[in-house]
């Protein structure tokens, strides 16, 4: 998620609610007929890993958007794929829990997922890997520290240690922003959370309303204690070769979107 080199836009729409943390992108796509197309998606022009499945890749640590109840996934962008998938006419299948960092590079080989998501921000270094479909929510960066650190501001983190899951673009404004920072990478959120109480970090670089569901819910000896406006779109990456695929799913998108189902699921998951 590397915030100098950003691409401003890709969601081709208008904004479908302003949440109290952020706001999700209501950009609509190009009508490509899909949800008639059931089967493989061969009469759409695309082809699935699997027949009849959408594929997905996702790190399952990054709440609200993936979780992992027991053994099943869910979240604000689990729900969404799924809903998806139903426009499409296909069943959703979720891949064991990927490794962040890791997810974008599968998508670009091919062969084990159609798409991936975990809120991956759409960057100049992705696009050279994969494409994008239209944006599915805008999100900040934050700051996150212990209650009884003393810190109140990004500056006193002058020469500390902040962790950050690896490959992300917390990690990458909190290296590229925050002076003779030593930076941690982490595999899981999970982890950076736990690193903070042990005291083996000084705060945390993550997005926003991953930081807050963390710290309400799990970590309440922690506080957010600034909001970066980053200005990050979250989409779904699909491969190069698909390009039929990222028509179809922004078809699907514009579908949700207006028959109230996205709105409904910001209100569960977002708010």
């Amino acid at each position: 998620m590397n915030i100098k080199k950003m691409v401003a836009l890709v969601a081709t729409g208008a904004l479908a609610a302003s949440l109290a943390l952020f706001g999700c992108s209501s950009g609509g796509g190009q009508d490509s007929g899909a949800k008639d197309d059931k089967a493989a998606g061969n009469e759409s022009g695309y082809t699935l890993v699997n027949d009849g499945k959408l594929t997905v890749a996702a790190s399952l640590d990054f709440p609200p958007f993936e979780n992992l109840n027991g053994d099943t996934p869910e979240g604000f962008e689990v729900e969404l794929m799924g809903l998806l998938a139903e426009e499409m006419g296909l069943e959703i299948n979720y891949l064991p829990s990927t490794k962040f960092d890791t997810i974008v590079p599968l998508i670009q080989t091919g062969g084990k997922a159609d798409v991936g998501v975990s809120g991956i921000t759409i960057t100049d270094e992705r696009l050279d890997q994969v494409d994008f479909t239209d944006a599915v929510c805008d999100v900040n960066q934050s700051i996150t520290v212990l209650k009884d650190s003393g810190v109140t501001d990004v500056a006193q983190l002058e020469g500390k240690k902040v962790g950050a899951q690896t490959g992300t673009t917390g990690y990458e404004w909190a290296a590229e922003n925050i002076k003779d920072v030593e930076m941690v990478g982490f595999d899981e959120m999970t982890a950076v959370f736990l690193a903070l109480q042990s005291g083996q970090i000084d705060a945390i670089a993550v997005d926003l309303p991953v930081a807050n569901y963390y710290v309400k819910t799990a970590y309440t000896d922690c506080q957010v204690i600034k909001e970066i406006p980053t200005g990050e779109q979250y989409a779904i990456a699909v491969s190069k070769d698909s390009p039929e695929l990222t028509k179809a799913l922004n078809t699907a998108l514009k579908a949700v979107r207006e028959n109230g189902k996205y709105d409904e699921l910001a209100a569960k998951w977002l708010q």
